[in-house]
């Protein structure tokens, strides 16, 4: 209890301020969409670390992370991705997530490398996703060779976890339910969705940092607020999922996977066929932790900060 209450004082005198100093801008992305980031840029780094959260998060999200990376010697960019967080929604319906290629999240992605980022100004670029953010990372990975030195992904969201429903039944129920007349309406149990109290939640141990996000960040700040998925969305992602792992072969850059014991939300076992296919890749297990290792308690969260600082350096320091 002492280090949740620990947290609370870190984020409010040392993490809130480090934050609100940072930049905040928009680009373009795919059909015109805009796309919103923040950057805590370094002038004497020797790189640059691109951040992607998972589905319905945002940069704000991760600014614990941010302030936790300050150290290492690299610029930190995070974009939130199109129909999300703070980025241009796709629908009239704004509670709705959507996507109508999952290809569009990897043109913003590269896009936002292009522009934003600037490897020419960094010299080397890094990546790290969570859950959809992590499979996007791995899906650009292996279609744009040379762009990118190294990965981690937390938590990667290679196939949905639904009870003892295998996964290729999932992605036939998914194309099933996504005729056109239906590609925009709320995938199965996504309408009206309630999100559960600390008791009955499936992403973190930590109260301290799930109430800070669950009931104060998104209650207080309705552009970032949220419902469910689409068919279409569930769909395209979860033929994407498919597909990363069956090209996870294609990665020649050092991957560190992040994979959380207690994750109820997605297959871990399709993280392991993902990680014995990737010429490079280490993968840990994180005992005890969920689904949202980033904001897990203490104990669980420092070790993940660890493992993650550590694999950076050690790619700092290669040749």
């Amino acid at each position: 209890m002492d280090q949740e209450l620990e947290f609370r004082s870190k984020y409010e005198s040392r993490v809130l301020p480090y934050y609100r100093n940072g930049y905040f801008g928009e680009f373009s992305g795919a059909e015109g969409i805009k796309i919103r980031y923040a950057s805590f840029v370094k002038k004497d780094g020797s790189g640059a670390l691109v951040i992607l959260p998972g589905k319905t998060e945002t940069y704000l999200k991760y600014a614990e992370l941010f302030y936790d990376l300050r150290e290492l010697p690299l610029s930190l960019y995070a974009m939130d991705h199109r129909g999300m967080g703070f980025s241009e929604r796709m629908l009239p319906d704004r509670m709705k997530v959507h996507i109508e290629r999952f290809d569009y999240y990897l043109e913003d992605l590269r896009t936002f490398l292009d522009t934003v980022v600037q490897k020419k100004e960094h010299g080397r670029v890094f990546v790290l996703g969570h859950s959809t953010g992590a499979l996007i990372a791995a899906l650009y990975l292996e279609t744009s060779p040379g762009t990118i030195e190294a990965g981690v992904l937390c938590s990667p969201f290679f196939d949905l976890s639904v009870g003892p429903v295998p996964g290729f039944v999932l992605r036939v129920l998914a194309c099933l339910l996504d005729p056109p007349r239906r590609r925009t309406a709320y995938g199965p149990g996504q309408k009206n969705i309630e999100r559960p109290g600390f008791g009955n939640n499936t992403i973190s141990h930590s109260f301290a940092r799930w109430s800070l996000w669950e009931r104060e960040i998104v209650s207080n700040t309705e552009a970032i607020r949220f419902g469910g998925v689409t068919n279409h969305w569930l769909r395209e992602t979860l033929l994407a999922g498919r597909r990363a792992v069956r090209g996870a072969g294609k990665i020649t850059v050092p991957l560190l996977l992040l994979q959380a014991e207690q994750d109820r939300l997605v297959r871990t076992g399709a993280q392991g066929r993902f990680c014995r296919r990737a010429p490079d890749c280490h993968m840990t297990l994180m005992r005890g932790a969920r689904h949202e290792i980033l904001i897990e308690r203490e104990d669980i969260r420092s070790e993940a900060i660890a493992q993650i600082k550590t694999f950076l350096q050690l790619q700092l320091r290669a040749i």
